[in-house]
């Protein structure tokens, strides 16, 4: 009887197993190499898209509604230092006597002014 070597490749192994390692093997290089490929094409276009990102949040921001400001209102809280008394008070509440640049906080400040102003004398 004539017997035919069973080709092994190491203890207890035979061809088919070895065969089964290198596809694996194959996948796992394949899987690097496509991993790899993502991540370069990932990092030329990363710029790109965040472009597109602050592009579609600037369109977004723009179709809100928002409520108009009315400029009186914004006038209205400005503040103005009192002539006599240095405190701060809104236009709104402020006390101005014929000249645009003196505004008072009240009327006894008002009065006080007018106490200690210099009278000018005609003549």
């Amino acid at each position: 009887m004539c017997h035919m070597p069973v080709e092994t490749t190491g203890p207890g192994r035979t061809d088919s197993s070895q065969s089964a390692k290198i596809k694996t093997l194959k996948y796992l290089i394949l899987a690097a190499v496509l991993s790899l490929l993502f991540l370069l094409i990932y990092a030329r276009l990363r710029p790109y898209l965040q472009m597109a990102q602050k592009l579609f949040r600037t369109l977004d921001a723009a179709a809100e509604p928002r409520p108009v400001s009315n400029p009186s209102k914004a006038a209205e809280h400005k503040l103005i230092r009192c002539v006599s008394c240095g405190t701060w008070v809104p236009t709104g509440r402020a006390i101005s006597l014929g000249s645009e640049r003196e505004f008072y906080c009240s009327r006894d400040c008002v009065e006080k002014r007018a106490k200690t102003r210099p009278r000018k004398v005609a003549g």
